[in-house]
């Protein structure tokens, strides 16, 4: 087993990658519809585009954010014209989102962004042999699960 004093420069490597994560996370784009866009936002878009319309409850649950803060969100959102917000013909209390057509653009400009940004990485992760991949998908899983530790 390796010592902590051995690893320590790929966890500096890794916790330097995080630190950039964490500056791109903040910065907006223009996803080819004029606009600047944040992540958090074009991921809401991108949520909605996938899979359908959902409610302003539902939307924050697989964001992980408060009601509250989905709702300033989608406020904002509406305000870029990204998403349109209806009250449920069903629940007058239940708002549904959808993704308006200048939304749907600026997902579609997403994900060419992050073929064009990321296929270098992309390349590289569909080549590892099978063996390296198994472990590449067990250290995202724990990875993942090493994050949550930071969020109870």
């Amino acid at each position: 087993m390796r010592t902590l004093e051995e690893m320590k420069n790929e966890f500096r490597t890794l916790g330097d990658a995080l630190e950039k994560y964490v500056q791109i996370s903040k910065l907006p784009f223009d996803f080819g519809v004029g606009i600047q866009i944040y992540p958090s936002e074009i991921h809401t878009v991108a949520a909605l585009c996938e899979q359908g319309n959902m409610s302003i409850t539902e939307l924050a649950r697989s964001s992980g954010v408060s009601k509250a803060a989905m709702s300033q969100l989608v406020s904002k959102l509406e305000k870029k014209g990204l998403v349109h917000r209806e009250i449920s013909p069903d629940n007058q209390s239940k708002q549904n989102v959808r993704p308006t057509e200048l939304g749907r653009k600026a997902q579609e400009g997403h994900m060419k962004y992050h073929m064009e940004h990321d296929s270098e990485f992309f390349t590289y992760v569909a080549a590892l042999p099978d063996t390296e991949y198994a472990v590449f998908k067990k250290f995202c899983r724990q990875m993942d699960r090493w994050m949550d530790n930071y969020l109870s």
